[in-house]
């Protein structure tokens, strides 16, 4: 046996002893990889469980960013549906300089638009029809009408009016910018609406007729079909 050397015998029962020197310092070698590759394992058992909880939070966060986001869906969709509502409303300054809401679709039974006829010429919209009292009195009703042409991207710098007036987004609607009128059976209407597009681009006409007072006699919504 050489000196500073450590000598090691494997002995096996068919074989001849195998007799393996090593120095002190290859032991100490060995020993040093030996201990660098248990502590990478322990190293890399360690960090697979970090990388599985971390991916456990990140499929946590995922599921819980999914869940906000339909939420969110949930809410746009929502806004939308109002938003659509709206193009519907009209605000109005009342009787009493109060501002109030007009609801498409809303009708009276004291008066109402017939035989409307409509052409255009140009980029003109050219309108025909009775504006008739429903009742049989024999009393003069007064008051204002509107019409306005809506354009189909709901821009309300686009909209025509008649009379000719300027709307603008927000603004309440003064009835007192109508058309006066005085009725007792009926009254015709043959009018000229100057439009800002071409008249395909426009799809509702809404007609708004009001007493003396402002109340809302009528409010009738046509779909325009080209």
């Amino acid at each position: 046996m050489k000196r500073d050397t450590i000598t090691i015998v494997l002995v096996s029962k068919n074989r001849e002893p195998l007799t393996i020197e090593l120095s002190v310092k290859e032991v100490i070698l060995i020993s040093v990889l030996l201990l660098s590759l248990i502590g990478a394992a322990v190293f890399s058992m360690v960090n697979f469980r970090n990388l599985k909880s971390s991916h456990y939070q990140l499929s946590s966060s995922a599921e819980q960013l999914k869940e906000e986001i339909s939420q969110k869906e949930g809410k746009i969709t929502e806004l939308k549906s109002k938003l659509e509502a709206q193009k519907g409303i009209i605000l109005l300054i009342g009787e009493k300089n109060d501002t109030s809401q007009m609801q498409a679709g809303v009708y009276s039974k004291e008066i109402q638009i017939e035989e409307l006829q409509i052409s255009t010429a140009g980029d003109s919209l050219n309108l025909s029809f009775r504006l008739s009292r429903n009742s049989m009195e024999d009393r003069l009703i007064s008051g204002y009408l509107l019409i306005i042409a809506e354009h189909e991207s709901g821009d309300q710098s686009k909209f025509a009016t008649y009379p000719e007036f300027q709307m603008s987004p927000g603004v309440p609607l003064n009835y007192r910018n109508g058309d006066p009128y005085s009725i007792r059976k009926f009254k015709l209407i043959n009018t000229s609406m100057r439009l800002k597009d071409k008249p395909f681009n426009y799809n509702k006409l809404k007609f708004m007729v009001f007493d003396s007072e402002g109340r809302v006699l009528l409010f009738d919504n046509r779909v325009l079909a080209w």
